[in-house]
């Protein structure tokens, strides 16, 4: 059977998908689960792709965003440190699927020794795996300098470095609105500058929430 007798030009979307999978018996009473597994995958990959042909995902050449986000952080090695962050950053699209993001941040570092307050200032790349209009999924990578006003780890330094890399998702909830979150890894460090025998550092699982507008 030719795919011009079963897709008709014109008709909905719905009758066409039936006129499809009518001919394979998947309408039948007898495979429920398999049908309803068709439309899913239809309704995941096909619609989010016609709807961002009229409405383009954040993810586009040109665009400039502005972010901010609260985080959680907790280390997985040495000193159990509990850390809160809060960030505010600006990033731009110089191709389609790739930002440049500049960032600052605060962290709150419940450590051992005196708490400490943190600042940091970073660069960010991210990577928009996937982009469907309303859902984008993204990997982002970067570095940071950052000074505490007390030592951190708090047998370390008040000046460190920051590495940090992981997976986030945006959703459209409205207009150039969207929420922006995702979990990283991140690692901070002097780098040995007082010397490989003074140089602890904090390994972390970060997971964070916030909104991206589209400016």
């Amino acid at each position: 059977m030719s795919r011009q007798s079963i897709v008709e030009p014109g008709a909905s979307f719905a009758r066409q998908i039936t006129r499809v999978v009518t001919p394979l018996g998947l309408t039948s009473r007898r495979s429920p689960r398999l049908c309803g597994e068709i439309f899913f995958f239809v309704a995941l990959f096909v619609l989010p792709g016609a709807a961002r042909a009229d409405e383009p995902g954040i993810s586009r050449q040109g665009n400039w965003t502005l972010a901010t986000y609260g985080a959680y952080s907790r280390s997985f090695t040495g000193e159990r440190e509990r850390i809160g962050s809060g960030t505010v950053g600006i990033g731009y699209y110089f191709r389609n699927d790739l930002s440049l993001n500049a960032e600052l941040g605060y962290y709150r570092n419940d450590q051992h020794g005196p708490e400490a307050n943190v600042a940091a200032a970073d660069i960010l790349l991210r990577h928009h795996l996937l982009d469907r209009g309303r859902f984008s999924l993204f990997l982002d990578a970067g570095g940071a300098v950052s000074y505490a006003d007390q030592r951190t780890p708090y047998y370390g330094t008040y000046f460190n470095f920051m590495e940090e890399a992981g997976v986030g998702s945006t959703f459209q909830l409205k207009d150039n609105l969207h929420l922006l979150g995702g979990v990283r890894f991140y690692h901070l460090s002097n780098a040995r500058l007082d010397g490989p025998e003074h140089n602890p550092s904090i390994n972390a699982y970060q997971f964070y929430l916030g909104v991206i507008i589209k400016l």
